[in-house]
């Protein structure tokens, strides 16, 4: 009896005991403003912390659950360096206390006193971490110095990824130590260093792509003194750290311009259970958030993210189970989200102005709203616009999510991209659903080509079980959905809208069984003009039309000529277009597909309307129309979430 009371008693005392350490462990909570002092203890909002500096010297000793708060309205110039782990229960938060404005982490500095070189050109040396990625004017992003200045040479030749050879080159300019850009395809960008110039022959060392050049194809000259000619470009020498921009007639002491002088502003090197919350982090040479790798449980959200010299956030292979939700991502080279890590969440972010500068990434895939390899996981009610490549792309290994998400003008700086993009077997499903994406334009400049290549959905070389449905798409330069060499694919309950080609089917090899097992049923695939084609099937193997799968119950309109078009190419019947009845007798499919009742006299009669809503929205109408499908609207029509609807003066 003594003893278990002996026990008893300890007991309780220890669980006491451990409950007072496990409340002190969730409670701490240190605070930092631009008044405050490193001497203090940082405990209280009377008693704050002065820099990030301070922080980052206390960071090892955080304990699970501490939170670090940044007073709003102030800006603090510096890297967080993330040096401790949370836990699941208590996780370490990075945030903001007070009221107004989000406290801003900077890693910008601000140019003043500057030295007149003569011609226009002012300089100034900035201590930097390395050479500077990201500068801006007055709030707006600036590039560097180019040669030409606002179009390509061109090369005939290349020697692996080696070199170039361009026959109107000459030697009049050594451009040794001076950066190359390359257009190496119509999807690759490439950044390199001149390493050699002799003659006609640029040799150079890559930073980006280890792809190989396509002959006549185009460069261009940056990161070299002798390339400022325009107002705002600029140069950052290797050597001496001067930092150099063209004026002009321009007082630059009118002017704010910021450099970047940080790589990272968040940089988290195998912590886990961390959270960023409501920071406004602006200006960095390399990745605004940079998780390392091995950093699981970590959630960004509700964060200003801007003026990034690589991506917005980069989640390095390792991670797993990252959340990154409801944040504001823009102006970046690279990309908005580049994320590796695994099982994670990418939702009801605000993408924007992605990839606009040429050359300024370094990256071998980049130029992207939101980039995804991993281990399965979900990107939802994302808002992305103005993107240098593609919107999404997704190369999971693991069951995949892509739903819910609005993407608007990608492909501005490059080809044969997409609003959403995926590649490659997979033997987990990829859902890509209620998506609305318009406006893949396609640029083709410093390219032999004169189109566009850009598609709304695009499913690349060997894409399987990926189930495309219920999306919209619209104004696209090229296909609203591509399927190239794609197999064992659902396409359904889709709408394609003013696209060159509404679905675009194509084996670019001569090899067999590249397309097979597509079911192709209940979508909507409509023309604006009478030169759009409903289906485009260019092929090198005889067989792919009528063995690709089922294509059945959809529907075809081209309600100026009243005439879908199907545009079929193989060796065997060379190129054809067909209507939907000849179509339906060749290819043995579509025996329940329809065309809308009637045609229209010009565009001004076709009506295209969308939800990029997560509500109803409920649109009046200016008289009677019918859909393609024969339904009667008039007066309102209601939209559900994340719908469109085609519509034909009635």
């Amino acid at each position: 009896m003594q003893r278990f009371f002996f026990t008893f008693t300890h007991f309780f005392f220890f669980t006491i005991f451990s409950l007072l350490i496990t409340t002190n462990v969730v409670a701490t909570n240190y605070y930092v403003s631009a008044t405050g002092n490193d001497s203090a203890d940082g405990l209280t909002i009377s008693t704050p912390w002065q820099s990030i500096a301070k922080v980052n010297s206390s960071f090892s000793s955080f304990l699970a659950g501490s939170t670090i708060n940044f007073k709003r309205g102030e800006t603090f110039y510096g890297t967080i360096n993330i040096d401790n782990s949370g836990t699941n229960e208590n996780p370490i938060t990075i945030t903001a206390y007070g009221t107004g404005n989000k406290p801003v982490i900077s890693g910008f500095t601000t140019i003043t006193n500057w030295t007149n070189e003569g011609s226009g050109i002012y300089s100034k040396v900035i201590p930097s971490d390395s050479l500077t990625n990201m500068v801006s004017i007055d709030g707006m992003q600036v590039g560097m110095g180019r040669f030409p200045d606002n179009e390509y040479l061109k090369f005939e030749s290349f020697d692996t990824n080696k070199s170039i050879s361009d026959k109107d080159l000459g030697t009049s300019t050594n451009w040794t130590g001076a950066e190359i850009v390359i257009r190496k395809n119509d999807w690759t960008i490439d950044r390199c260093v001149v390493t050699n110039h002799s003659g006609d022959v640029l040799s150079y060392k890559n930073l980006g792509s280890n792809q190989e050049p396509k002959a006549n194809f185009g460069y261009f000259f940056m990161n070299d003194q002798r390339t400022l000619t325009s107002f705002g470009e600029w140069y950052h020498n290797p050597s001496t750290g001067v930092f150099y921009m063209y004026f002009g007639d321009v007082n630059p002491h009118t002017k704010v311009v910021q450099v970047a002088t940080l790589n990272n502003l968040i940089y988290n090197n195998n912590q886990a259970y961390i959270r960023l919350e409501n920071l406004n982090l602006t200006g960095s040479i390399d990745n605004a958030v940079q998780f390392q790798g091995g950093n699981d449980y970590c959630n960004v959200q509700h964060c200003d993210i801007s003026f990034a010299g690589n991506s917005g956030i980069d989640l390095r292979a390792g991670s797993r189970a990252c959340i990154v939700d409801n944040n504001t991502i823009r102006d970046c080279n690279n990309c908005g989200i580049d994320n590796n890590s695994s099982a994670s969440q990418t939702t009801n972010n605000t993408i924007s102005n992605i990839g606009r500068i040429l050359g300024q990434s370094k990256a071998a895939v980049g130029l992207n709203g939101i980039y995804m390899t991993g281990n399965g996981g979900v990107i939802s009610y994302n808002n992305i616009r103005n993107i240098g490549y593609c919107g999404i792309i997704v190369k999971y290994k693991g069951t995949s999510t892509v739903s819910y998400n609005r993407i608007d003008s990608v492909c501005l700086l490059l080809n044969d991209g997409g609003g959403i993009y995926t590649c490659k077997p997979s033997a987990d499903v990829r859902i890509i659903d209620h998506n609305i994406i318009t406006n893949a334009i396609g640029n083709y400049a410093g390219t032999p080509g004169n189109h566009s290549m850009a598609e709304g959905i695009y499913l690349d070389e060997y894409t399987s079980n990926a189930v495309v449905t219920n999306n919209t798409v619209a104004n696209i330069g090229n296909s609203g959905i591509k399927l190239h060499k794609a197999h064992d694919n659902t396409i359904k309950d889709n709408t394609t809208f003013n696209c060159a080609v509404g679905v675009d089917f194509q084996n670019s090899s001569v090899i067999a069984d590249y397309i097979h097992g597509i079911s192709f049923r209940r979508n909507i695939i409509v023309s604006k003009t009478a030169s759009q084609n409903s289906i485009f099937f260019h092929t090198k193997f005889n067989d792919d039309i009528t063995l690709f799968g089922i294509a059945d119950s959809n529907y075809y309109a081209s309600p100026i000529n009243d005439n879908p078009t199907f545009k079929l190419k193989q060796p065997a019947i060379g190129t054809k277009e067909k209507s939907l009845a000849d179509w339906q007798a060749f290819s043995k499919q579509d025996a329940h597909s329809k065309k809308p009742p009637f045609a229209v006299k010009n565009t001004n009669d076709i009506r295209f309307e969308m939800n990029p809503t997560k509500i109803l929205k409920t649109i009046t109408l200016d008289g009677k129309y019918m859909g393609v499908d024969g339904k009667i609207y008039n007066g309102t029509i209601t939209l559900k979430p994340f719908s469109s609807v085609v519509l034909m003066k009635y």
